[in-house]
């Protein structure tokens, strides 16, 4: 992490994700300035990140004795192989994995092509300054902060780079940029999907997330012990929002922002939307109530404790259906995206003040996988799925939840077979609405 010299540097990164919030403002007050001064914001996040970079480089290698890292892992005759491990799997590591994030702060639709519309690229930035500002506090500790006198006394055993673990964050790099780029990028039409059985993401997407999942399985994150101490590591839960945040952009954003533009003229459009919105509040409320009841999470009070937790939710999907008043207002049913952006979104937002927000997961895919084709159904002007569409996803639905809770196992057996669950239901959604538009 950054040194005790310059510790305004870190609040002054985020400051500058911070304001791509609002890139249009931005953007359009810097070019009406000069386009220099346009370049130099759009840079500002990545040099800055890059200066953290190279002074926790040098504190490194030149042994710096007032840098945490230095002190808890590091002796004067530290080889230069050890260095090197802290300095790519040390407190620092989070740091080089927002690397190539900030950097897409300054893309700007460049390529042989160069088919990014303004607005596509707006809501990029924008959701990536949101995730990195909701993130900040648990992905930078306050070890860059801390006073000399309070460092460890004796050295800790340094920490090692995995092959796997590179593996690992590379595939999970990959899936997030994808999943932006797939949510955001030009339009390609719901035909693309037919060429592979009408899958939601391509089969490279897919053995990712494939192998992503196992890693999941077999490790303790969101475990049964796992929740005696929720914040004992912020960052790797973290990191697993973020992948889940990643799922969600290939198989629900990015197809049903392909799929809605064909529900058709709107008739039934408000029935739906209430339909959806009071459909997604109950299932999250249910799933959420029972799996906290079946672990125990937090205590005896956890059906309370999910009660509290869906409230939250709920005001903050009533918060985002304003969002089309102040502007956001693209795609062919706004109000509805913004709900189920809601619930995709959530349980990573809500994570920063409610340690035990990870348990909205499986409802929220729930609400997602129901509410896609129930659009479809009630709205008058759009053709309904056939009852075999239908009924498999309530089938699969229930058996998925009951074969949880059965299992005692918690969110580490829900969250694989939730996502498998919303992938099965994500390809008869696009297939239902690639053939009823051809």
């Amino acid at each position: 992490m950054l040194g005790d010299d310059m510790p305004w540097l870190v609040p002054l990164f985020f400051g500058s994700i911070a304001i791509w919030m609002f890139p249009q403002s931005v953007e359009t007050f810097a070019r009406n300035k000069s386009e220099s001064l346009l370049r130099a914001v759009r840079w500002l996040p990545f040099a800055l990140l890059a200066v953290i970079l190279s002074l926790r480089i040098s504190a490194i290698f030149s042994h710096d004795a007032s840098h945490i890292e230095v002190v808890a892992h590091l002796s004067a005759d530290a080889t230069f192989i050890d260095r090197i491990h802290v300095l790519f799997a040390g407190d620092g590591l989070v740091e080089w994995m927002l690397l190539p994030l900030v950097y897409l702060f300054a893309w700007n639709g460049q390529g042989s092509k160069r088919s990014w519309t303004v607005e596509g690229l707006y809501k990029l930035k924008r959701t990536l300054a949101l995730m990195l500002l909701v993130s900040s506090t648990l992905l930078f500790d306050d070890s860059a902060y801390i006073a000399p006198e309070t460092f460890p006394t004796a050295l800790v055993p340094a920490p090692h780079i995995d092959a796997w673990s590179v593996v690992f964050l590379v595939i999970a790099q990959y899936v997030f940029i994808s999943g932006l780029f797939a949510a955001y990028g030009p339009l390609s039409g719901l035909k693309r999907y037919q060429n592979r059985f009408f899958a939601p993401a391509s089969p490279l997407t897919l053995t990712a997330f494939a192998y992503l999942f196992m890693a999941f399985s077999s490790s303790d994150i969101f475990a049964n012990g796992w929740w005696s101490d929720p914040r004992q590591d912020d960052a790797q839960a973290t990191l697993w929002l973020w992948i889940f945040v990643a799922f969600n952009l290939h198989m629900f954003a990015t197809p049903q922002r392909e799929g809605d533009a064909h529900l058709g003229a709107g008739r039934g459009r408000s029935k739906a939307l209430a339909w959806n919105i009071g459909v997604a509040v109950l299932l999250v409320l249910l799933i959420t109530t029972l799996l906290m009841h079946q672990q125990q999470t937090p205590d005896a009070t956890s059906v309370r404790s999910a009660f509290w937790l869906v409230g939250w939710m709920v005001a903050l999907m009533a918060g985002a259906l304003l969002l089309p008043l102040l502007g956001f207002d693209d795609g062919s049913r706004p109000e509805l995206n913004w709900v189920r952006w809601s619930c995709m979104f959530a349980p990573m937002l809500l994570f920063v003040v409610f340690e035990h927000s990870p348990f909205l997961l499986l409802g929220s895919w729930f609400a997602i996988v129901a509410t896609t084709p129930l659009s479809w159904t009630l709205e008058e002007s759009a053709p309904s799925p056939s009852m075999m569409h239908l009924g498999g996803v309530i089938v699969l639905g229930f058996t998925t939840l009951v074969f949880v809770l059965l299992s005692g196992q918690g969110l580490q057996l829900a969250l694989p077979l939730g996502a498998l669950l919303a992938t099965i239901s994500a390809t008869l959604d696009l297939r239902h609405a690639t053939l009823s538009r051809q």
